[in-house]
């Protein structure tokens, strides 16, 4: 059964992370993808022993933390303004801390956010993100850390196609891809052809519930992605990695657990006892 890990997106207001971490924890999860935002987990200012917790928390039970993801209201690697974007290299690169000193392979990474009145040509958004990630490279694989760069609706690379071409430009087994599912099908990606166009590249994986006439984030069956479709096609991609459900919901652990009922129903699962969830 493939694995599902836990985004801890719906704590991010009520929960700290160690104490998020344990609860699920005892409720049998053992992957997990822990989001940079005070109060739940800052990006600066947590000290070793403090990180130490976090991860001996996930650890204890032999589970992991799988990956860190930075939200992109803060930064953004395609701003115009040069003092933004080298902030925002600043914030990636404590991130990337974070997530070394939790013993995450990925940190995800969105790529800089475009305006929808006007965004700039193609070339010049490339030319930002490209430098900032050739900044942040060197300093990830120092520290044994990818980065995972995501499609999401408002930024640089919507697209799987578009996203996999700027990926495959580095060449380099430190950058990867993670594609969210409901970010493809709210732009309209088929999600057969949206994996497809990234697999040999993916990294990461998020699942949650859209349509396509409001960006969502839900829990399983609230909007109409094709669950069982993108199921099959990650499947076929030969990706043996976890599937990461990013819900956003004022109950969590209902919205995690009524979504995982879906996923136990076409072979994924996040439990090792049938008490968790």
């Amino acid at each position: 059964m493939r694995e599902a890990s836990i985004n801890t997106y719906g704590w991010i207001w009520s929960t700290p992370a160690l104490d998020c971490v344990r609860e699920l924890s005892e409720r049998g999860h053992r992957a997990f993808e822990l989001m940079i935002h005070p109060p739940h987990l800052p990006l600066d200012g947590l000290s070793a022993a403090a990180r130490a917790a976090i991860r001996a928390a996930a650890e204890e039970g032999g589970g992991r933390i799988a990956s860190v993801n930075l939200p992109s209201l803060d930064h953004n690697l395609a701003s115009p303004i040069e003092r933004v974007r080298a902030a925002s290299i600043e914030m990636f690169d404590a991130a990337i801390g974070l997530a070394a000193d939790f013993g995450a392979p990925w940190l995800v990474v969105v790529p800089g956010r475009m305006s929808p009145l006007f965004p700039p040509p193609v070339a010049l958004r490339e030319a930002w993100i490209r430098e900032g990630i050739e900044r942040l490279l060197p300093l990830a694989e120092a520290r044994g850390v990818g980065l995972a760069i995501e499609n999401v609706p408002f930024a640089a690379f919507p697209g799987s196609v578009e996203l996999a071409a700027f990926v495959r430009g580095f060449g380099s087994p430190a950058v990867g891809v993670c594609w969210d599912a409901a970010n493809a099908h709210f732009v309209g990606e088929d999600m057969g052809a949206g994996l497809a166009a990234v697999a040999d590249l993916l990294k990461v994986v998020h699942l949650s519930d859209t349509t396509r006439t409001v960006w969502r984030h839900d829990r399983l069956g609230l909007g109409d992605v094709p669950v069982a479709d993108f199921v099959a096609a990650l499947d076929a991609t030969g990706f043996a990695g976890a599937c990461t459900l990013e819900i956003i919901d004022p109950a969590p652990d209902e919205a995690i657990a009524v979504s995982l009922a879906v996923l136990a129903s076409l072979g994924i699962g996040s439990r090792d006892r049938e008490t968790a969830a």
